[in-house]
C-alpha cells in the first residue's frame, strides 16, 4: 500500500510490485532508485548502479507528466505476465473546485469526447469507481525502451496492450490518471484485472492511516 501525502490519496498496488515513488526531490529520488535497483538489478542483467541511473534518466519525463508512482509488477508466472504501473496526478489548470466537485460526472464525459477523439480505435467510456466517475479506456500500441535504459545502442519497440483510468478527484483540484500496460497479449487479461483491483482501490486518505 502507497500513501500519496501530496495528495491525500492512498492506493493498494499490486502483489509483487516493484518501483519507486516519484519527488519533488532528486536527492530523495536517487535513493529510492537504488532501492529498486538493489531489487532487481542481477535478474535484469545489470549493476545495481547502472539500473539506478537507469531510473534516475527517466525521473525528469515522470516529473514532468505529474507521475508520482512508477514501477512493474507480475499478474502470473512468467514474462509475458509483467507489466508496466505509473499513477500521476495533475491540476486542473484555473480550477473551480466548488463547481468542478459538485460536476465531475460531467468532467468525466468531457474527458471520454477528448479521448475518443485522440484514440480513435480505443474501447473507451466512462464508469464508476467506488471513489466516483472515472475514464476508463484500452488500446493497443507500442511502448518505446530508451538506450539509456536498457544499455542498448539503439531503442526497443514493443507491442502493448494498455488501459488508462482518468479520475476527477474529490477535492475539485486534480486529475489522477492510472496507466498499467502488458507486455504480452498472453498477459493482458490477468493485466487488465489487475489494474482494475488497483483503480477500485483509489480512495482519498491521510498521513494518520
Amino acid at each position: 500500500m502507497e500513501l500519496m501525502n501530496a495528495t491525500g490519496l492512498r492506493i493498494d498496488l499490486p502483489p509483487g510490485f516493484t518501483g519507486m515513488p516519484v519527488t519533488g526531490d532528486d536527492t530523495m529520488n536517487a535513493r529510492f532508485a537504488l532501492g529498486v535497483g538493489e531489487k532487481v538489478a542481477a535478474g535484469a542483467g545489470r549493476s545495481t548502479e547502472d539500473f539506478a541511473a537507469a531510473l534516475m534518466a527517466l525521473t525528469p519525463e515522470l516529473k514532468a507528466n505529474g507521475v508520482r508512482v512508477f514501477g512493474k509488477f507480475a499478474a502470473g508466472d512468467g514474462p509475458e505476465y509483467l507489466a508496466t504501473l505509473s499513477l500521476a496526478v495533475l491540476r486542473w489548470p484555473d480550477a473551480d473546485p466548488e463547481m468542478l466537485t459538485l460536476r465531475r460526472t460531467a468532467v468525466a464525459d468531457a474527458l471520454l469526447d477528448v479521448y475518443r477523439k485522440k484514440h480513435p480505435r480505443a474501447d473507451a467510456r466512462v464508469i464508476r469507481l467506488p471513489i466516483g466517475p472515472a475514464l476508463a479506456a484500452v488500446v493497443a500500441g507500442e511502448y518505446r525502451l530508451p538506450p539509456e535504459f536498457t544499455g542498448r545502442p539503439t531503442e526497443i519497440v514493443r507491442a502493448q496492450a494498455k488501459v488508462e483510468y482518468q479520475i476527477p478527484l474529490p477535492d475539485g483540484e486534480s486529475l489522477a490518471v492510472l496507466v498499467v500496460a502488458a507486455e504480452s497479449e498472453t498477459g493482458w487479461p490477468a493485466v487488465a484485472e489487475a489494474a482494475s483491483r488497483v483503480a477500485r482501490s483509489l480512495r482519498p486518505g491521510t498521513t494518520e492511516e
